[in-house]
């Protein structure tokens, strides 16, 4: 009889294949680039002490990832090229690998260049799904800081170090996932690219939740990104909930005081991310206490420096100077613009409240015109700051669009029209029989003089909002995009403009025609810029029923517009009423669950 074979090497064995028992090294081993069990070993003896001693050397996966989805679905042979395979790179459509970032990244290890690959972890664990490589995320970086950034609501991310982190492939992966998702599908027409957004947000929240008890800065900016995720794909209800869920997270980190032990960009980053949420929360509550997460009342934090400054990682101050909303004079990088932004939401926040305070109101108020006159002081001493530190008249609509090549232009163009917005909200208080004014108790006991100046203030300032967005559509095409607000400012605008030449007892100056053309540039205004956003879907839906009555004449529109008197308490009805924009009340929360109860 022959002598037997020596037995197969420790990985062959492992991986149930058959060995070719090949002296120093198989051939499976030597293909595969596994460590041997035969390597440096030739005494037939000496194979079981060999064997022994790699008893712990598992062979890790060497199986070839499988066909992108594309691919898949045409059953067509697919390369397997990382990041895209040559059938997709061909016809130029998106490829997309299914399974794990796992058997993607090793797939790059092996396959890519240096600037494909996988974006690094920081230190964190690895989430699943599909990774995002260097190319892809530089470009999703780019259009951030190109498109989103210079909007107030998305300004809590530091430039250079998102830049620098991106370069060196140290970003964290759950905020590059976040900025990826984000910048795709506020940005992106293609709705194919729906799928891989939800799928990277689920990741995202996976991976807050598996951290809830241990938040830190990182996951409040990316938790910020997926709220701003689904308040634009119109799942307002998850963002009101996450939200307070950052709410909590910012209060434990005490991002609400300040840190002065901590660098200047860290504290500024922790600033901009509190005045972010509570830009956030403002969308929510809407006046009403009940749903604010982070009320004005609990933040200690100074306002936001200017741009340059939170750039270049330092602050340089003059004699005087107010730093935490005013900069330097001759700076054309918008100073403290979003500091101002800030300042004009906070006061259209309190004229809101007053709104639902006097709601309640069951007798006549003596000291209402004083309130009256605080807010108006508030508007004019910004007012009279921003265009002290920036130039800019914030009465003129002609400023707004003189500023339209500068990169800031969205946040000289929300100061404007908030602040016009903000008159018009507070002197709509006084006019008679406007679905949004003071009850008739109220107003009957107010003089003519202010009733005069609440109409004349109303004229003024609205006709500044449509002069303003009749300038929008003007723009071809619009440089950036537009803030949220500009939609609201414009549905708010419209009603007015159709109240005012209809509604009795008023001196009109604005005739009918005009008013209904003026309707007709916001409705296309809303359609043109805000069709992608669920928020201003149902904006959009009314403003179209408002102009359809106007065809059929004043006293159609009056009777849409008039403040309807419903069969229960009137005061109760105006203070929780819900505009047609209130994310909450988009966000259709239902109570149930009583069944139990009832059996």
């Amino acid at each position: 009889m022959g002598r037997a074979q020596r037995p197969p090497c420790f990985q062959c064995r492992c991986r149930k294949v058959r060995c070719d028992r090949r002296l120093d090294q198989c051939g499976n081993c030597e293909r595969l680039s596994f460590n041997c069990s035969f390597q440096k070993v030739s005494d037939r003896d000496s194979v079981v002490r060999a064997d022994s001693r790699v008893q712990t050397d598992h062979p890790g996966r060497r199986r070839g990832i499988q066909a992108c989805t594309e691919c898949h679905r045409q059953k067509a042979r697919c390369s397997g090229e990382f990041p895209e395979c040559t059938n997709c790179q061909r016809r130029r459509r998106p490829c997309r690998y299914p399974g794990s970032s796992s058997r993607l990244g090793h797939k790059a290890q092996h396959h890519s260049s240096p600037d494909q690959d996988n974006v690094g972890q920081d230190g964190n664990e690895e989430i699943s799904g599909q990774a995002i490589h260097r190319k892809e995320l530089e470009e999703r970086v780019d259009d951030y800081f190109k498109y989103l950034y210079p909007i107030p609501l998305y300004a809590f991310l530091h430039e250079p170090s998102i830049r620098q982190h991106c370069t060196e492939g140290t970003l964290n992966q759950n905020l590059a996932c976040s900025i990826a998702a984000v910048v795709k599908e506020v940005l992106s027409p293609n709705p194919g690219y729906s799928d891989e957004c939800q799928l990277r947000i689920a990741q995202v929240e996976t991976h807050i939740w598996k951290q809830l008890e241990r938040p830190d800065i990182i996951c409040l900016q990316c938790l910020l990104l997926v709220i701003h995720y689904f308040i634009q794909v119109g799942r307002f209800s998850r963002a009101y909930m996450l939200a307070g869920l950052a709410a909590r997270g910012a209060t434990a980190l005490r991002l609400n005081h300040e840190r002065p032990e901590l660098s200047f960009i860290a504290q500024e980053t922790r600033r901009r991310v509190l005045w972010a949420l509570s830009s956030i929360d403002g969308s929510f509550s809407v006046g009403l206490p009940e749903y604010e997460t982070i009320p004005h009342a609990v933040i200690y934090q100074r306002l936001p420096c200017s741009e340059a400054a939170f750039r270049d990682g330092r602050l340089t101050l003059t004699p005087g100077t107010n730093w935490f909303w005013r900069g330097n004079n001759d700076s054309a990088e918008g100073c403290s613009l979003f500091a101002a932004c800030i300042r004009v939401a906070k006061i259209s926040k309190d004229i809101m409240r007053l709104t639902r305070q006097l709601a309640l109101s069951e007798q006549p108020l003596t000291q209402l015109s004083g309130l009256i006159q605080e807010i108006q002081n508030d508007l004019w001493r910004l007012q009279t700051d921003v265009e002290l530190s920036f130039q800019y008249r914030v009465s003129s609509p002609a400023q707004v669009a003189q500023m339209r090549s500068s990169r800031w232009f969205v946040r000289y163009l929300q100061i404007s029209i908030t602040w016009n917005q903000a008159h018009c909200d507070l002197y709509r208080l006084f006019l008679p029989d406007y679905n949004g004014a003071a009850p008739k108790i109220i107003t009957d006991s107010i003089d003519h003089d202010l009733k005069t100046q609440a109409l004349e203030k109303c004229q003024e300032h609205v006709l500044n909002i449509n002069c303003i967005i009749r300038g929008i559509l003007d723009f071809s095409p619009l440089p950036v995009l537009l803030p949220p607000y500009v939609a609201v400012c414009a549905y708010h605008a419209t009603r007015l403009t159709l109240f005012l030449p209809c509604a009795p007892d008023l001196n009109r100056q604005n005739n009918w025609s005009s008013a209904t053309e003026t309707a007709d540039v916001a409705l296309s205004v809303l359609r043109r810029f805000f069709a992608k956003s669920a928020a201003a879907e149902k904006m959009i839906l009314d403003m179209e029923n408002l102009v359809n009555l106007s065809k059929m004449g004043p006293e159609s529109v009056y009777q849409e517009l008039r403040y309807p008197l419903p069969p229960f308490d009137q005061g109760l009805h105006r203070h929780s009423h819900l505009a047609v924009h209130s994310l909450i009340r988009q966000s259709n929360f239902i109570d149930g669950g009583y069944e139990i109860y009832d059996g």
